[in-house]
């Protein structure tokens, strides 16, 4: 929305970017600039071999399932199916310029929970459809940070008479400690088929672009960015608490010499716009 379009796409995964990374794939599904799944498809079963999705804090994260694929779909299906499947492999990504690959394995729960008519933005609708929602978790130990999910929550919506490709989907990836508390991550898209009839009221979060250094510290941190007259520096502990706040300027630095060790979360804000940034203080 907002004269934001994004496509997505069915594509041969032994040309796709991340090719050399998920070398038994044959096909991916590509959400632009976002997420891409990497899988093989046969009459009995739709196959995860990983993910590649970009996470503005993580930058880009790609997990192989290389030791346990993941079943998604078995065929076939109707209201009602559903199915639970084991995964493992590798997480990829870098931190801070710092390549990281800690192992990673979770579960799968799938199923087909509704059935009818969708009505679609522009006001159409869809009269046989059917909804297809995953849940996927994936736990892992990292380096600096401790144990963390990866948690993928997604719903296709289907018209399966017309199209493979889903008419509505909506996606949303949590990285968080185990057991919750504030996310370290929370990013979410929907992606509809149509143009909705009428856009007034819906707008775009608009993000904080900025970088911390040192991270890891011992003591202090530094920003570095092009923050407005407002701009508000706030550090977070995984419960939500707030620890300190104070202006955020260009090359001004915070103090956490008071601070336990552990993770934290750097959010600034300003004029409704946000940022967020993991930090750890060793």
């Amino acid at each position: 929305y907002n004269n934001v379009i994004r496509t997505i796409s069915i594509e041969d995964a032994t040309t796709a970017p991340n090719a050399s990374s998920f070398p038994t794939s044959t096909k991916t599904i590509k959400v632009e600039n976002s997420l891409e799944t990497y899988f093989n498809s046969t009459s009995t079963e739709r196959v995860s071999q990983g993910f590649v999705f970009n996470e503005p804090s993580f930058g880009e994260l790609v997990a192989v399932f290389d030791t346990d694929e993941e079943t998604m779909v078995e065929y076939p299906f109707s209201n009602g199916s559903s199915l639970t499947d084991s995964y493992a492999g590798t997480l990829y990504f870098e931190f801070n310029g710092l390549p990281m690959s800690p192992a990673a394995a979770g579960n799968c729960y799938a199923w087909i929970d509704g059935q009818g008519t969708l009505l679609l933005p522009d006001g159409s609708t869809v009269t046989d459809a059917i909804r297809y929602k995953m849940i996927d978790t994936s736990s892992t130990n990292i380096q600096l940070f401790g144990d963390l999910e990866i948690v993928r929550t997604q719903y296709e919506y289907y018209d399966v008479a017309n199209s493979n490709l889903p008419v509505l989907t909506l996606s949303r990836l949590l990285i968080q400690q185990p057991g919750g508390g504030l996310p370290l991550a929370d990013n979410s898209i929907v992606l509809s088929s149509v143009e909705p009839s009428n856009s007034v009221g819906l707008f775009a979060n608009e993000l904080i672009d900025f970088e911390t250094y040192p991270n890891p510290t011992t003591g202090s941190i530094t920003l570095n960015g092009e923050f407005a007259g407002d701009a508000e520096a706030t550090v977070l502990d995984q419960s939500g608490r707030i620890i300190l706040t104070q202006e955020a300027i260009n090359g001004t630095s915070i103090d956490l010499s008071g601070v336990n060790t552990g993770m934290y979360i750097l959010k600034v804000t300003s004029n409704g716009a946000s940022g967020t940034k993991m930090i750890v203080k060793q």
